[in-house]
């Protein structure tokens, strides 16, 4: 393909009509995709064919408008991940990832399936879906994905821009603790213990933002996971906790439809079908309850999901869930947010 030109990059849709015209590609309709934060996301219609999604990286964050610097290698990782899974996890028909038909690596614009226009996290209320199964499914297919890439790599140091962003909220984490009153010397204690960890972790392939938004949904309902630039060699607990905390939120502020519990128990029970148990597993528990507090503890602060008193609530939580962490409370944890995951089937 012709690389793009300065005066032709696709961060606009005149920009990825001259990048098609370029490349002699024919188009009936382009349409930006808006809501995402890194990249430029378009749905393209082909003529009689389903719509296409074309993704473009610039070395920038697209919604800082150039103010936030971000390696567009990121988008070779992703499309490296999502050929990867997508092979490796094509009997699981339940859940998919999208089926790459192109990588324009010199002008880092990747080609992808057309996932839906909705995400878990836009559907959690809609009446027609079926959050428990839901939450079933993914537990299964995240198990899945971590056991089947044990030995697979992604890339280059397992990508080490993903291992530093992901440490973001690990090193931040006392800032958000100041503006709450809680102790800030405990979250640069769960930095150097735990968010340092990060950059070494190297069990499997993680998807590095494993949450309800990441998912789509399409209108048969399948479910998509989407978004994997910063994919990355990493600890399975990092991906579970993530998407548990995000559940937990959904749950406790959108309706209760019990995201989380069948999540976790899923999971849990798929990784006993495969001979592992963890609910004798201390150190992914450990790594789990910290992880996923330090998701409640930092992220609530920034980005609304109730008034103040309820944030603090949520916040004050995450601390909680941290400190029983590391101090492998199993106890109090399992009946406190983990009891999917130590609570073992009667």
């Amino acid at each position: 393909m012709a690389q793009v030109q300065n005066n032709e990059k696709p961060t606009s849709v005149d920009g990825l009509k001259k990048y098609l015209d370029a490349n002699n590609i024919e188009y009936s309709h382009i349409e930006q995709i808006e809501g995402g934060t890194a990249n430029y996301v378009f749905r393209v219609s082909h003529g009689n064919g389903l719509p296409r999604i074309y993704k473009h990286a610039e070395p920038y964050i697209a919604s800082s408008n150039g103010a936030i610097p971000f390696p567009v290698d990121r988008m070779n990782y992703e499309a490296t991940a999502l050929q990867l899974v997508h092979d490796l996890l094509s009997d699981v028909n339940a859940v998919k990832v999208p089926k790459v038909w192109n990588y324009d690596q010199p002008s880092k614009v990747l080609v992808m399936t057309d996932a839906g226009d909705k995400t878990l996290k836009e559907a959690y209320n809609d009446p027609d879906i079926d959050i428990p199964e839901i939450g079933r499914l993914l537990g299964e297919w995240l198990v899945l994905l971590h056991h089947k890439t044990y030995e697979i790599g992604i890339g280059e140091g397992g990508n080490p821009i993903a291992k530093s962003i992901y440490r973001w909220s690990y090193s931040h984490l006392a800032q958000a603790a100041g503006q709450y009153g809680l102790d800030t010397d405990f979250c640069d204690y769960v930095d150097r213990t735990y968010g340092s960890l990060l950059e070494s972790d190297d069990e499997s392939v993680c998807h590095g933002d494993f949450w309800p938004g990441n998912i789509m949904l399409n209108k048969e309902k399948t479910l998509t996971v989407v978004d994997w630039e910063i994919c990355r060699r990493g600890r399975p607990e990092t991906d579970v906790a993530q998407f548990a905390a995000e559940a937990y939120l959904l749950d406790r502020f959108r309706g209760g439809k019990g995201l989380l519990d069948a999540f976790l128990k899923s999971y849990r029970r798929k990784e006993h079908d495969l001979g592992k148990d963890l609910t004798v597993d201390r150190r992914f528990i450990t790594r789990f309850a910290v992880h996923m507090g330090v998701h409640l503890a930092f992220w609530p602060a920034s980005v609304k999901w109730a008034e103040h008193g309820n944030t603090k609530a949520v916040i004050e939580l995450g601390h909680e869930l941290m400190r029983r962490g590391d101090a492998e409370d199993m106890g109090w944890l399992r009946e406190n947010l983990l009891g999917g995951l130590l609570k073992r089937d009667d």
